[in-house]
């Protein structure tokens, strides 16, 4: 469990998160049976006076109960004054008791999620799959619930609480009061609906219709038991003895190098850490894990869609080796669906996690990986082709008619090969092969560069401009400057200004070309009092602080 919360952008974020902890619902015995992870919904207050505070007790069930203050947010539209409970006898309880007698505002994060039973009535239990918004009585695209509804289906439960100024001293509920994951907060404050899941998992949809919770994100169309399939792999491909060392477990002794005291992890949407090593905390970590989980589950469907006694014979050591390689060619896929449709190929983007979804439908619609994918090169080959051709059609139309409903006058992507070569291409990367990519080649795919054109001749690549993400000085010069303006502790409020200056969506180091981030911070550096003063105009004129999220 994580001892740190990371903060919002904003003054106040409300978002859907899901528990940690998913439960199976179906029958295993006719294959309906899934695991699911029941949706609850999270509201973050950089800063909140309490009014209230007391410890209450019925003899059997003691509780801290504490009123909020929520004109003191700042926000605007927040007038009516809130309450939530806490767990008693914790540092969490206490951080709020001291917040309350010193009256000093803080940091709160407070998760409303589902009673097991609909209040009174232990005969009308709540399901998993029924959406938070309706339990909390919110309809359409509002995020104001009704309190009685609330009352009747939830329990608003205080989960962290910290000083405003120093989000190292934060207390966080205990496991058993804790439903969500924190670490997938960030990623997830933008998922207002709950129709944007974390990365390896799917909304649930009944007859079209998406309900709540969410699901692993299988690419099988079908109803597989996902705790059997995760099991069954474990005793096929993940054996204990002789395992090669990319099979996840940890070497011996094994350490960060680098010099101890000047690494820095840094943040999810930065690939590169300061000390230029991948960032394994970072989205494209979570992407690269979640298509190795995708690529477990078309190898283990693949072999139990036929009987045991037509499955091939393979080693432990064989069966991994197969799985790491397809998941590579999943990727590379998505890369080839991405620039057909994009024009370029960027792992960090969105676009490039869309053409890995269309891949993945492609295959659990039309062409399933088999088990001649498995021992058949000349197969496999042949579906890559079949997959790719078809999830680039289908991405293009998809694009074709966002064009046409924006009235976008829409241009193809520039090509920087021949049609045929392309073809060629791909077949080649569809075969298996046992040759590992040198470490520059490692270093250029955990940066974004396109991996299919790591295998070109040096002539034929067409590089894109390395971004101030991914480049450690970049990432060190915006620390620094943070620092020299007072804004260390809050340099994700500075993204405002780079939304202003360089005219990007989020304000992220990933979405701005390094070397003219590189000469604009330099510019800043010579001032850093103005820059600040420009930061806090950028901020406080952001149509994203003007209103409460």
């Amino acid at each position: 469990m994580p001892t740190t919360a990371s903060r919002p952008a904003n003054g106040v974020a409300r978002f859907v998160a899901y528990d940690r902890n998913p439960v199976r619902i179906g029958n295993p015995e006719d294959g309906t049976a899934i695991s699911v992870r029941a949706e609850t919904f999270v509201e973050e207050y950089a800063s909140i006076a309490i009014k209230e505070f007391a410890e209450k007790s019925n003899g059997d069930f003691d509780t801290v109960y504490v009123k909020f203050d929520a004109a003191s947010t700042g926000a605007q539209g927040m007038k009516h004054d809130f309450g939530a409970s806490a767990e008693p006898g914790g540092a969490l309880a206490e951080r709020l008791r001291k917040a309350y007698e010193t009256g000093t505002p803080v940091y709160v994060a407070i998760e409303t999620r589902r009673r097991k039973h609909v209040e009174n009535k232990r005969d009308e239990p709540i399901d998993p799959r029924m959406p938070i918004h309706t339990l909390r009585g919110a309809s359409g695209e509002s995020l104001s619930g009704q309190p009685q509804a609330t009352k009747a289906n939830c329990v608003k439960v205080i989960v962290v609480a910290g000083s405003v100024d120093d989000p190292t001293d934060t207390a966080i509920a205990s496991d058993k009061d804790l439903r969500s994951d924190i670490s997938e907060w960030t990623q997830l404050r933008g998922n207002k609906l709950g129709d944007l899941p974390p990365e390896g998992w799917r909304c649930l949809v009944t007859d079209g219709k998406r309900t709540g919770g969410i699901t692993p994100d299988a690419p099988k169309s079908g109803s597989a038991d996902v705790d059997a399939i995760a099991e069954a792999v474990a005793g096929k491909i993940a054996g204990t003895k002789g395992a090669p060392a990319r099979s996840g477990q940890p070497a011996a002794n094994s350490g960060l190098r680098g010099r101890p005291g000047l690494v820095a992890e840094a943040k999810a949407w930065e690939s590169v850490n300061s000390d230029g090593r991948p960032n394994m905390g970072s989205y494209l970590a979570a992407k690269l894990r979640a298509t190795h989980q995708s690529a477990v589950y078309l190898f283990q469907d693949a072999l139990t869609a036929v009987e045991e006694s037509e499955q091939p014979e393979l080693t432990e050591e064989t069966s991994l080796e197969h799985v790491w390689q397809l998941t590579e060619l999943l990727l590379w896929l998505a890369d080839q669906v991405q620039k057909t449709v994009v024009g370029a190929i960027n792992r960090n983007e969105a676009s490039h996690k869309e053409a890995g979804q269309w891949v993945q439908q492609i295959i659990s619609t039309r062409y399933p990986y088999a088990v001649e994918h498995i021992t058949d090169d000349d197969a496999r080959r042949e579906w890559s082709l079949l997959v790719g051709k078809a999830a680039a059609e289908d991405f293009s139309r998809t694009q074709r008619m966002m064009a046409d409903y924006l009235g976008i006058d829409l241009q193809p992507a520039a090509e920087t090969r021949p049609q045929q070569q392309q073809e060629q291409q791909s077949a080649g990367r569809g075969e298996a092969t046992t040759s590992q990519p040198t470490a520059q080649q490692r270093q250029d795919q955990v940066r974004g560069t396109a991996s299919a054109q790591q295998h070109l001749p040096p002539e034929q690549r067409s590089p894109r401009p390395l971004t101030a993400g991914e480049d450690p000085d970049a990432v060190t010069a915006w620390k620094k400057l943070a620092d020299a303006c007072g804004m260390g502790e809050y340099i994700d409020q500075l993204r405002f200004i780079l939304k202003a200056t360089f005219g990007v969506s989020q304000g992220l180091l990933g979405e701005i070309e390094a070397t003219a981030f590189t000469r604009q911070v330099a510019q800043w550096a010579a001032n850093p009092t103005d820059f600040r003063e420009q930061a806090g105009h950028a901020f406080n004129n952001d149509p994203e602080n003007r209103k409460a999220s």
